[in-house]
């Protein structure tokens, strides 16, 4: 690892808002730029508490603190017994951002809606060009599921997002999911009127089936089109599948 110089509150690590950085948030910057700079892997595990304590010159409290900050950053996991170890990143801190930002009226879901559809719509035309066959049985499985479970609301929620995930896969660029993924992980918890979703399922079914169909004969341009076609269609009922919290 680094040098086991102790850890200076100076540099180019600042701290929220401009403010200078906590001791526990310089050590968290010098692990993060340690892990990376190893080459350590997803399930790696980090040195134990009282070897970093001995590399830092710090005390324990500072890096169990620079340990939640790095766990919340999504690098480590951190398990009684185990320790730090190297996570495998997957977005789920920024969907909790994305969520926290929704549930305090900062954004709105159209608005969470309007970035899918810039990101998703070319997503989509990109799985024209590179799905493979196992994309393609995955997309139909999904579509075949929740059409088999019409009534079902949890089933063809799940559903409905997993068959966004596995399009998002398919444009064979691991970026695209850590875009996605979060937007996607959040429309599954904003949805809240079942009704209005229950209701609207035979136009997503169709719609899903119209970008599968795309997908699968290689069209580009098809799967843009029909990509575009759902996505807006979705924006434009948004107040009903999500309605706006009540004033107080």
């Amino acid at each position: 690892m680094a040098s086991s110089q102790p850890p200076s509150s100076t540099g180019s690590v600042t701290g929220f808002g401009g403010r200078p950085p906590r001791l526990p948030e310089v050590v968290a910057e010098r692990l993060q730029r340690d892990l990376l700079e190893r080459g350590l892997r997803p399930g790696d595990r980090l040195p134990t508490e009282p070897q970093l304590v001995e590399r830092y010159e710090v005390s324990r409290t500072v890096i169990r603190e620079a340990g939640r900050i790095l766990e919340q950053r999504g690098l480590v996991d951190i398990r009684p017994g185990r320790g730090m170890t190297v996570s495998t990143p997957d977005g789920s801190a920024v969907a909790r951002h994305y969520s926290l930002m929704l549930g305090m009226n900062t954004t709105t879901f159209q608005q969470l809606m309007e970035t899918r559809l810039i990101i998703e719509v070319e997503v989509a035309a990109l799985a024209a060009e590179r799905r493979t066959a196992a994309d393609l049985d995955e997309l139909r499985a999904s579509l075949e599921r929740a059409e088999g479970n019409a009534q079902d609301y949890q089933v063809c929620l799940e559903e409905d997002v997993r068959f966004h995930e596995i399009l998002t896969r398919a444009g064979g660029n691991p970026f695209f999911s850590w875009f996605m993924d979060p937007v996607n992980t959040c429309l599954r918890e904003s949805y809240r009127d079942e009704g209005s979703y229950l209701a609207s399922l035979p136009q997503t079914f169709a719609e899903h089936r119209a970008i599968l169909d795309a997908i699968a004969e290689g069209d580009p341009d098809a799967a843009r089109r029909s990509s575009r076609e759902h996505l807006n269609r979705v924006i434009s009922q948004a107040e009903d599948l999500v309605p706006a919290p009540e004033e107080t």
